[in-house]
């Protein structure tokens, strides 16, 4: 079932909705609940993968156009390098201090200091996701 995401906006709140109440009262059977789906969720892609040489044939099969695919890759590749920068490499240069009220992992932050990431991660994101697929197209296209 749906259960609501936790954000700072919802817990600075003065009317709480029916949601907010209910959303610290997880049970530790629910949130073993949520652990066990996830791992199913991952056992099924990986059966998945296996099950259809998804890998060997994106890495080796002459019918990938590889120039698009090429490109794709290296935009998922910037994808990545930025969500490493924006999670990893700003905590650690601009840990929570009494000047920094926010920390450096919010959207908050990141909308000041580097306001410009997430529209090029998004921009990405979305080019290499139809490269990707127009380069596979002649594998598992119609």
């Amino acid at each position: 079932s749906y259960r609501r995401v936790a954000s700072a906006d919802a817990a600075a709140s003065s009317a709480p909705s029916n949601n907010d109440e209910a959303y610290g009262k997880r049970t530790r059977s629910e949130r073993i609940s949520d652990k066990i789906h996830a791992l199913a969720w991952v056992v099924v892609a990986y059966c998945t993968a296996s099950y259809t040489h998804f890998f060997p044939t994106l890495f080796t099969d002459d019918r990938i156009i590889r120039p698009i695919f090429n490109i794709s890759m290296a935009l998922f590749s910037i994808n990545v390098i930025l969500t490493l920068y924006l999670t990893i490499y700003l905590p650690c240069k601009f840990p929570r201090s009494p000047t920094f009220n926010v920390s450096a992992s919010s959207l908050e932050f990141w909308g000041v200091y580097c306001p410009r990431v997430i529209p090029i991660m998004t921009v990405c994101g979305v080019i290499g996701s139809f490269l990707l697929v127009r380069s596979c197209v002649g594998i598992w296209g119609f």
